[in-house]
């Protein structure tokens, strides 16, 4: 159970004055992929609340000159890289971390293309960093809500930050001493559990992952759908079962990069490991029995869970890829 929470410090005890330390140069990563009009509208809401905002496309190609070329022309201080070809979050991700380090980022924000950081939230993750004394040593601060749902923190630090064991990356702002510390993004998952992974590793390096009091985001979680084992609607009063589809090719990264995480912290994190296994379950058999790609969900399944089982990491096979979208 979480532990109780103890008052909050006064600002004017954790924070010096303002002339004697410089503003920190504040630098956003954003990966898109098909980028839309929303992406637009989510990054004037960005730019505004950092110094730089690096945009990196992750092998669209031609499809996503227009509204790179309008994240280009509207906001100023936006830097856009494109990758030659598709090749996962994680490269993506480390692609605008490298470049955001070069100019001198203090702080980095990570978000997704669909996620909308409302106005002040940066500006609060930053107050929860300048908070933090340096033996809670925040590295990550993190969303308190998303889409309204609340974070339970795990632990409170001394001054009374929430603190959490992982989170979602988007919305992640990351000092610079903790990716010199731990590291960038493992590219090895290339698209799911990279942030479980991070969260994890960042830990392991000694930094804590705090959560920044009263903030929501509005990020897409992934489509909700209701559960017809074998396509059957079963009857129900309140609509039924509902859960959240994959397709069959993140079904195979979701269940190989698990399969890795658990063969990386069995030994350090048992009850963790367990925790993995058992809210697996439930997807994976919700995916094999219900919707419309019910035999390629199995394949990838089963495919993911061997490479998973003999460590095979990168990117899917192409073979496997074609079929699973074919």
């Amino acid at each position: 159970m979480p532990r109780s929470r103890p008052p909050r410090a006064p600002l004017a005890t954790t924070i010096a004055p303002s002339a004697t330390i410089p503003a920190p140069r504040v630098i956003a990563v954003v990966p898109t992929y098909h980028p839309d009009d929303e992406v637009v509208r989510n990054m004037r809401s960005l730019s505004s609340q950092v110094d730089e905002l690096v945009v990196v496309d992750d092998g669209t190609g031609p499809g996503a000159d227009r509204v790179l070329g309008l994240l280009s022309t509207e906001l100023e201080n936006t830097r856009i890289i494109r990758l030659e070809r598709n090749s996962g979050i994680a490269r993506a991700l480390n692609a605008g971390v490298r470049a955001a380090l070069e100019d001198g980022a203090d702080f980095i924000v990570n978000t997704d293309q669909d996620t909308d950081l409302p106005a002040g939230y940066v500006a609060s993750c930053l107050e929860t960093f300048a908070r933090a004394n340096r033996v809670t040593r925040v590295g990550i601060v993190c969303t308190d809500r998303v889409n309204g749902q609340p974070s339970i923190p795990t632990w409170y630090s001394p001054e009374g930050l929430g603190l959490v064991p992982e989170a979602i990356q988007s919305g992640f702002v990351i000092s610079r001493e903790c990716l010199e510390t731990s590291g960038l993004f493992d590219e090895r998952l290339v698209i799911d559990c990279v942030d479980t992974e991070f969260c994890l590793r960042v830990r392991d390096h000694g930094f804590r992952i705090a959560v920044a009091e009263d903030t929501d985001i509005a990020h897409a979680l992934g489509e909700m759908v209701p559960f017809r084992p074998f396509g059957l609607t079963l009857p129900h009063r309140d609509g039924g079962h509902l859960y959240q589809y994959h397709s069959p090719f993140r079904q195979y990264y979701i269940i190989r990069n698990n399969i890795d995480l658990v063969f990386r912290n069995v030994i350090r994190r048992r009850r963790w490991t367990l925790a993995v296994v058992k809210r697996q379950i439930g997807p994976t058999f919700d995916a094999i029995v219900s919707g419309p790609k019910r035999t390629k969900h199995l394949v990838a399944t089963v495919v993911g869970g061997v490479h998973g089982l003999l460590r095979i990491r990168g990117p899917i096979p192409p073979g496997l890829l074609r079929y699973l979208r074919s």
